[in-house]
């Protein structure tokens, strides 16, 4: 991965303490932005997104896996973009049972336990991590 910023680095920012969101585009062009309930760390070319309600994201990732996630660092305010290409969804196993358990315990302290429904958790590898330029300065 050409990375200018290591994921191991950055872990603090897939806590789920401010939303992220991601950029996907289907093979006309459209644009698609969607919010993110959870970004998890996997390994250090991996992340994976929680499916909650991404009819369109599935859709165009299926047509052009190429996305943009971009991050919130809770402590500084800084914004850091990933960029990352679709490998696979998985509706099961260790990963997706991980991520249901944490959907479920922010969808219960919000009383939508009925909304916050996980599909799927979805792998992305990234390619590239870096911070996004602005007047935040970072945390001491």
């Amino acid at each position: 991965m050409n990375q200018g910023v290591l994921l191991e680095q950055i872990r603090d920012c897939m806590e789920g303490v401010l939303p992220a969101v991601v950029a996907s585009c289907a093979s006309d062009g459209t644009p698609n932005v969607t919010y993110l309930s959870k970004v998890m760390f996997v390994d250090a070319q991996h992340v994976a997104l929680s499916n909650q309600f991404f009819s369109k994201t599935v859709a165009n990732v299926g047509e052009n896996p190429q996305v943009q996630i971009t991050l919130i660092q809770p402590s500084s305010g800084r914004q850091l973009r990933l960029d990352a290409r679709f490998e696979r969804s998985d509706g099961s196993g260790e990963l997706f049972e991980q991520v249901r358990a944490e959907i479920d315990a922010i969808a219960s302290v919000m009383r939508m336990q009925h909304v916050f429904r996980l599909r799927s958790v979805d792998l992305y590898r990234v390619a590239h991590a870096e911070w996004i330029a602005s007047d935040a300065k970072p945390a001491p």
